[in-house]
């Protein structure tokens, strides 16, 4: 009988010790989990710098992001704040497309903005 009590204990002392080596590694993958990124509100997105656009509320649970891509008007929809589609005005008609890469600002050589007026000294 002493010979089982002692495998008994072996066992115990490994899996301790098995769960002491064991937990850094669990708690630092914790540690350094990403985040959930926020959910980005389509209004902001819209209605940024970047592209100008327009958003409206067509109904309660559908909206949409109006803007002006190298002369087209797009129209981003969103069932419920989530992306459904874009659609591109052509031909006096409304047609699905995909999203259009936007554009950045047009900078002179220097890195200034082109659109930025002169400052006067007086």
């Amino acid at each position: 009988m002493a010979l089982i009590n002692t495998r008994l204990r072996r066992y115990r002392l490994t899996g301790v010790a098995a769960a002491f080596a064991a937990a850094p590694l669990l708690l630092s993958a914790a540690a350094h989990a990403q985040p959930v990124p926020q959910p980005v509100d389509p209004r902001t997105g819209c209605e940024s710098p970047e592209v100008g656009g327009v958003f409206s509320a067509v109904t309660a649970t559908h909206a949409e992001c109006q803007y002006i891509v190298t002369g087209s008007f797009y129209y981003d929809t969103y069932d419920n704040g989530v992306y459904t589609g874009t659609l591109v005005y052509r031909d006096g008609a409304k047609v699905p497309t995909e999203r259009p890469q936007i554009p950045e600002a047009f900078t002179m050589p220097g890195g200034v903005p082109l659109l930025v007026p002169f400052e006067t000294t007086p």
